[in-house]
């Protein structure tokens, strides 16, 4: 038995609780229709002429799909999420600078007994003789040409020495006993550890002078100190610096200066007259020295083809339809990053949405965005400004509705490209692989944008065995002049204008054409503006056979509802679909049929 009201779908509230099709219903049937021939009488409706609320969930059946959901309050909602994460790794490559080492020779100027005018001896009173070693240029060039670093202030050295060996002429040996006090002036933007001297592990001073005591002359001076690294900051009161230069490299300026202080009372005078080479040859210098951590500001480049693909499987029905146009009025496409890189990202790429085979349906451009070091970041692509909260970026792109609106396979990004931000400055290790990963996915309330539009339809047969009992009577030319005429009053809450189409099905499910069978709905059915109140519409539906033989084939109905944002200039967006406090109910249906109509009883 056929109900005659049907609450499951917008389609029946506005056809077939109106009694078009003569449905068999124990209080009503065709047998309750006045048997008189005539024009202009009105038809009986069952029980009552009107329907309750129906709710936008009784019209829109989700089913099971994993694309569109009801929150608690009733809002429709999309949120779609990448099965997998992309993990990529980012890093800055370390680098070796060459051993370098310097050279050069000295003369002690023991008192007045071998005077050299280019050195500077202080006599004390106290037996103590002061002696000031000439200077010597460390400076060297090396040309490292990263793209990968914009700027240094510091640099760690992995297994680095800087070593320092002198050597006594014989006659400066046995003129001398030995050294009181030897320093060593190191240029104050290295970065030294403890020296090694004889076994012993002596630090230097908070000025980089390294200071030996009883040094004997006998016995080859060798001293090696642990180099941790460069200050890169700027030049030291020392006037050493080492300075980094993108596209040129790195540019050293410093010198090792010796300080020594002798005892009088240690010095052979006779030894002194007769000696002809009162020397020191000294040699100094760094091993191979490869850079494994740094501060500064850095730009590592990265390129990604492909990442992530969010499905959009399983998608309900009414937004399956080739007249479907999903203009959604602020959507959302997030890519959520969790960041391990020490420094922010700037990045670059494109959205593109997919068939099934791959192919790809629509390109949208990202304009530049940045996320941030060790953390997570939300980059929220969407059409509208919006306000941002915790670690979310808004980045308005007004057309990236285009990548859904006609619902693609799927959703992903392309052609990413990552480039460390150097506008600011941190520390990282060289050649390490720092971690991140990305997800993407689909979010958006759904509400309209002016160009949208999904697609309701559905079928209602199964009443061939009393429709196959009516025809109108035919004119002498063998025409159809009768038909039925139905007046309703619709009111509804839905922030969308309804247009209705509806066509006849044959008994073997077939749609009847229009010269056969021609329903045609008279207005468009006005959409609430917020809705909360609703709108009112007087519809019109007109139902013409042409022909008395197709009620012996009509086995029912179907219909399509066309759910679109605007009716001519006339627009309703923004406004949230709501499956509960949204509904549509008709009232007063009024039905009327124009022309003779026959009824076979048999």
């Amino acid at each position: 038995m056929i109900k005659v009201f049907q609450a499951a779908s917008l389609g029946a509230a506005l056809i077939f609780t109106m009694g078009l099709t003569g449905c068999v219903d124990k209080d009503y049937d065709l047998s309750n229709i006045d048997m008189t021939i005539g024009t202009g009488n009105n038809l009986r409706l069952p029980n009552d002429n009107s329907t309750g609320d129906i709710c936008l969930d009784d019209v829109l059946d989700l089913g099971n799909n994993n694309f569109l959901k009801i929150k608690e309050d009733g809002k429709y909602s999309i949120h779609v999420m990448d099965d997998d994460e992309f993990v990529a790794h980012m890093w800055v490559d370390a680098f070796t600078v060459p051993a370098k080492t310097y050279t050069g020779t000295y003369t002690l100027n023991l008192g007045d007994f071998n005077p050299v005018g280019k050195r500077r001896v202080k006599k004390a009173d106290d037996d103590i003789i002061d002696f000031e070693a000439p200077m010597v240029d460390m400076d060297f060039t090396y040309a490292y040409k990263s793209d990968q670093i914009s700027s240094l202030s510091y640099v760690g050295i992995e297994g680095g020495r800087f070593a320092v060996r002198l050597d006594f002429s014989q006659d400066l040996q046995n003129a001398l006993k030995n050294v009181a006090e030897m320093k060593f002036y190191m240029p104050q933007c290295v970065i030294l550890g403890k020296a090694a001297f004889h076994g012993d592990s002596i630090s230097l001073d908070e000025n980089n002078v390294l200071t030996l005591r009883d040094v004997k002359l006998n016995e080859d001076l060798y001293v090696e100190m642990k180099l941790l690294g460069f200050d890169l900051s700027g030049e030291k009161a020392d006037g050493s610096y080492l300075s980094f230069t993108k596209g040129t490299g790195l540019r050293f300026h410093g010198a090792l200066k010796m300080g020594v202080t002798v005892r009088e009372s240690d010095i052979d005078f006779d030894k002194v007259v007769e000696a002809k080479d009162l020397t020191v040859s000294g040699k100094a210098g760094t091993n191979k020295l490869k850079v494994i951590s740094a501060k500064g500001a850095f730009a590592p480049t990265r390129q990604f083809g492909s990442v992530g693909g969010v499905s959009l499987k399983d998608v309900p029905s009414f937004l399956t339809d080739n007249d479907v146009n999903l203009d959604l009025y602020d959507p959302q496409l997030n890519i959520d990053i969790y960041s391990q890189v020490p420094f922010a990202t700037k990045m670059t790429g494109a959205i593109v949405s997919k068939d099934s085979k791959g192919n790809v349906l629509q390109r949208i451009d990202i304009p530049q965005f940045s996320y941030k070091a060790n953390g997570k970041s939300v980059i929220s692509v969407r059409r509208r400004e919006a306000a941002t909260k915790g670690d979310t970026t808004v980045i308005v792109v007004p057309n990236i509705t285009d990548v859904i609106r006609n619902l693609p396979d799927s959703i992903a990004l392309i052609d990413l490209v990552g480039t460390g931000d150097d506008s600011q400055e941190t520390e990282i290790g060289l050649d390490h692989n720092y971690r991140g990963t990305m997800r993407l996915s689909v979010a958006s309330g759904i509400s309209f944008g002016e160009d949208a539009q999904i697609v309701y339809k559905d079928d209602f047969t199964g009443w061939n065995d009393e429709m196959k009992k009516i025809s109108f009577v035919e004119a002498e030319d063998n025409t159809v002049k009768g038909y039925l005429k139905v007046n309703a009053n619709i009111q509804n809450k839905i922030p969308a204008y309804l247009t209705l189409k509806a066509y006849g099905i044959d008994v073997k499910g077939n749609v009847i054409g229009q010269d056969l069978l021609e329903v045609t709905v008279e207005k468009v059915i006005d959409a609430s503006k917020d809705g909360v109140n609703p709108a009112k519409t007087e519809e019109v539906i007109y139902i013409r056979p042409k022909n008395n033989e197709v009620f012996k084939i009509l086995d029912g109905l179907t219909f399509r509802i066309y759910m679109a944002a605007k009716n001519g200039s006339d627009k309703v967006t923004g406004v949230m679909l709501n499956a509960y406090n949204q509904t549509i109910k008709v009232s007063d249906i009024a039905i009327r049929k124009y022309g003779k109509m026959a009824i076979d009883m048999n």
